[in-house]
């Protein structure tokens, strides 16, 4: 049977007034440099004029009630990927997400929700999000998430900051760059191929080479060379094969470094063998792709073995959205046995993955389905540890710590005498999934009072309070 709609409209129109106010900001940039002698002074010139309009709209509403656009469940097309910097630097957390109606966007440290501020600024648009950290601590490591939301339902995707400590730089430990980068070269099938990267910085040093996103290894055709910090690719005797988009990658304890080069293989190599001899067979599918299983927060691997896989296209796809490699997706191919890892897997990453190798002889795919199993969790109201008074001499550290417990994980915020407090350079407040602190760098006499910490969830709310003495320096 055919449904129907009908819509209904009220009969009583409601009028309502709205006072508004527009303010428009308009900020000019520049860039002026002037020499000085043997100085050159640059300045960056940043010109703002704000203008502020207030307006009033009297408005006629009338509720209407028909059928509803369908909800599609938000995804992310491109998910927050893990971040290392050294304290004091900026950290930038950016996604890319799908969803109608227009999800809402939330971040998140530690499961908590972090609010739009000048420490920590939110960037939201249709389709887009990101999480400034102006300016990070050591105490700031930890994983960040950010949760799309509508009526179709919700996605998550979490992510590692790690903060290092500046000093390992003035030990000398030097993240690795690029003094000479790989650069694209042409050369004739049967001609040796090369790619040449000088690479600086600390060692020990891993230098991996890739090829469309795959995993160089070293064999007949492929000889990897290092003399004097000079990092060389040869490849001998090319085939048209071995055209594509190849990276050379440098990683040290402190950092990494990618480069990338594009590789033409022109002309015919003339032998006196039939080109029928040489030609590469078409793939053929070995073992399948198969369904599997993983909890949540646990890694992912999707295997099959393909023969012909190695030296041919090899695409990874989630649904029919192709797969990018990243310190997220791993995508292996050593003697046929092809792998894509997924580091740490969520809900979101559920669905359909597949897998196509093809060359010139021809193409094949293979498809499985991914699961993701979320731990069924006991509801329990919050629950803190006491907080232990202290006194601290003034200009030291102060930090109160209290355990926590409870599901859904609640909420903490943070009060002294009675007032709600907030992060900044002066104090920070932490939290991980077994307890929560409050830490002052550097006391004053102004900090006294008493700091009370509560934990809400919807099953309740408990709370801890302690005194924090600052003694007064005295004249030696």
């Amino acid at each position: 049977m055919a449904k129907s709609y009908q819509t209904k409209l009220e009969s009583e129109p409601a009028e309502s007034a709205i006072h508004g106010k527009e303010v428009h900001v308009q900020v000019q940039r520049q860039m002026q440099k002037e020499q000085k002698g043997d100085v050159e002074v640059t300045r960056s010139i940043k010109t703002t004029e704000t203008r502020t309009q207030e307006h009033k709209n009297v408005s006629t509403e009338r509720l209407v009630s028909g059928p509803v656009k369908e909800a599609k469940a938000p995804q992310f097309k491109r998910k927050i990927q893990p971040c290392r910097v050294f304290e004091g630097e900026r950290a930038v957390f950016e996604c890319e997400f799908t969803g109608t109606p227009t999800p809402t966007i939330t971040w998140y440290r530690e499961n908590f929700a972090i609010q739009n501020s000048r420490d920590f600024q939110i960037e939201t648009t249709d389709t887009t999000s990101s999480l400034i950290i102006r300016e990070v601590y050591l105490e700031d490591s930890g994983i960040f998430s950010v949760k799309a939301e509508n009526r179709g339902g919700s996605a998550k995707s979490s992510a590692n900051l790690v903060v290092e400590e500046v000093r390992e730089l003035k030990e000398g430990i030097v993240p690795p760059s690029f003094s000479k980068t790989i650069q694209d070269t042409t050369a004739k099938i049967g001609q040796l191929a090369r790619l040449d990267a000088r690479v600086t910085g600390s060692k020990p040093m891993d230098i991996y080479w890739l090829k469309n996103g795959t995993k160089i290894n070293a064999d007949i055709t492929h000889k990897m060379i290092e003399e004097d910090g000079l990092h060389t690719l040869l490849i001998l005797e090319a085939t048209a094969e071995d055209a594509g988009t190849y990276e050379c990658i440098v990683l040290n304890p402190v950092g990494e470094a990618r480069c990338q080069a594009n590789v033409r293989i022109e002309g015919t190599h003339v032998t006196q063998a039939t080109p029928s001899v040489d030609r590469k067979k078409a793939p053929q599918i070995v073992e399948p792709l198969k369904e599997s299983v993983v909890q949540e927060g646990q890694s992912a691997l999707l295997k099959c073995k393909i023969t012909g896989a190695t030296g041919s296209q090899v695409t990874w796809f989630k649904g029919d959205s192709p797969i990018k490699q990243s310190r997220y997706f791993r995508m292996g191919n050593d003697r046929d046995l092809v792998t894509l890892r997924i580091s740490e897997a969520f809900p979101e990453d559920e669905g359909v993955y597949k897998c196509t190798v093809s060359n010139a002889s021809g193409k094949v795919t293979t498809s499985a389905t991914l699961r993701v199993i979320v731990p069924e969790t006991v509801e329990k109201p919050p629950h803190l540890s006491p907080l232990v008074d202290l006194t601290v001499p003034e200009g030291a550290p102060a930090r109160f710590v209290t355990s926590l417990s409870g599901s859904p994980t609640p909420s903490v915020s943070w009060f002294r005498n009675n007032k709600l407090m907030k992060s900044s350079k002066h104090m920070q407040m932490l939290q991980d999934n077994a307890s929560c602190s409050l830490v002052i760098y550097k006391t004053r006499k102004d900090d006294e009072g008493l700091y009370t910490c509560r934990a809400n969830n919807p099953l309740g709310q408990m709370e801890t309070s302690a005194r924090l003495t600052v003694e007064s320096k005295r004249a030696k």
